[in-house]
């Protein structure tokens, strides 16, 4: 892990199953530990300079996962944004503590709420730092696509770059299984709350164990994780983003 995992079952068992943790619903400028204002259009230009977009569809989303990788003294301004012709869905790994972390899914006609973080290159060093160790995901450009943005130095963006999982995504039926705390409009398919697609898991690769029970042995014993990734891996539904250039792998 590259940020400290709470020492008690309890608080472990919550930071799981709240994952991908909350957003403020709008842009915000992560400063001192905390989210705060971020004024719309290019009202605070000087904030972006020298500075990446890089989409943040699950975790990186939320002021408080920043909090955990970056902590208080990061400034990132984080812009709200619309990415048409994807959706937000589970990729098929665990997480170190024990959430089903995201990807984006190409998915013409939707179009689903992420989160920009404008990052300086130090700030991407770190980032690579807490993405790329656990070999469960790319680093890329997504390029010729549609970005629209709250607040920032432009309304739309036709590139960003972002992590994308390389493990393919969680079925849920026919397809892929959405994050049902992202918001989307147009998804094709089904979308479950946290706590419910780890339930899903569990009752598919490890159905003779509780549901608090599975979620602490992923995070104690990773071994019993990558185990259990490389058995949602054989049965994922494929990954596609076709506009994704792959920059760094795991």
């Amino acid at each position: 892990m590259s940020w400290p995992l709470p020492e008690r079952d309890q608080e472990r068992l919550a930071l799981a199953k709240s994952y991908p943790f909350p957003t403020p619903g709008g842009s915000y400028l992560f400063r001192a530990g905390a989210a705060g204002p971020l004024a719309p259009g290019s009202a605070q230009a000087a904030l972006f300079a020298d500075r990446l977009p890089v989409i943040g569809h699950g975790s990186n989303r939320s002021p408080e996962q920043l909090r955990r990788k970056f902590g208080a003294r990061a400034e990132i301004p984080v812009s709200r944004a619309w990415l048409s012709d994807y959706d937000v869905v589970y990729s098929a790994h665990v997480t170190q503590y024990g959430s089903i972390a995201a990807n984006l899914q190409h998915t013409p006609g939707a179009r689903a709420e992420v989160y920009v973080n404008w990052l300086t290159a130090g700030q991407l060093r770190r980032m690579h730092e807490t993405e790329l160790g656990g070999e469960n995901y790319y680093y890329g450009r997504l390029g010729g696509v549609s970005l629209a943005l709250e607040a920032g130095p432009v309304a739309e963006l036709s590139e960003a770059h972002v992590y994308l999982s390389t493990r393919g995504c969680l079925p849920g039926g026919a397809g892929p299984l959405g994050l049902a705390a992202v918001a989307s409009e147009g998804r094709p398919h089904g979308a479950l709350r946290q706590e419910q697609a780890i339930a899903l898991v569990r009752d598919r690769h490890r159905p003779a164990r509780g549901l608090d029970e599975h979620i602490l042995a992923t995070i104690r014993d990773p071994k019993d994780r990558k185990s259990l990734i490389a058995e949602m891996e054989s049965d994922a539904v494929p990954a596609q983003a076709p506009h994704f250039e792959i920059l760094k792998r795991p």
